[in-house]
């Protein structure tokens, strides 16, 4: 049998998993782009552990905010289906994030110009 407390931590083990995937998915293109197009070399740190505190922070806080409805002694079951329904608002802001972090790089890209192409 499941508790309350071991669903909340599962929740926010699949959460903070899926923001590091998604940092770790897109760190190395998003370093090879920052570096191309930032001459300060501290902006590019600066923007890639920007990223990471917004996946990171937004999706545990989107974890703790969801409301695992679930009674104590429930069917195992109802306590997946209330962590799928958490994880589900988790993959929704790890999205909202991503897009949003996309407009800002593709104006920075946009307005900054890459180094190479002067």
């Amino acid at each position: 049998m499941l508790s309350v407390n071991s669903a909340h931590l599962t929740l926010l083990a699949v959460a903070l998993g899926a923001a590091m995937l998604a940092y770790v998915l897109a760190r190395r293109a998003l370093d090879d782009l920052l570096t191309r197009t930032v001459v300060i070399a501290g902006g590019v740190v600066f923007y890639e552990r920007a990223f990471l505190m917004l996946l990171v922070f937004g999706a545990l806080g989107s974890a703790f905010s969801h409301n695992l409805d679930v009674k104590p002694g429930e069917h195992f079951m109802e306590y997946v289906w209330s962590i799928a329904g958490g994880f589900g608002e988790v993959l929704g802001y790890i999205f909202l994030t991503l897009a949003i972090y996309l407009v800002v790089m593709t104006i920075l890209v946009a307005t900054l110009k890459p180094i190479n192409d002067k």
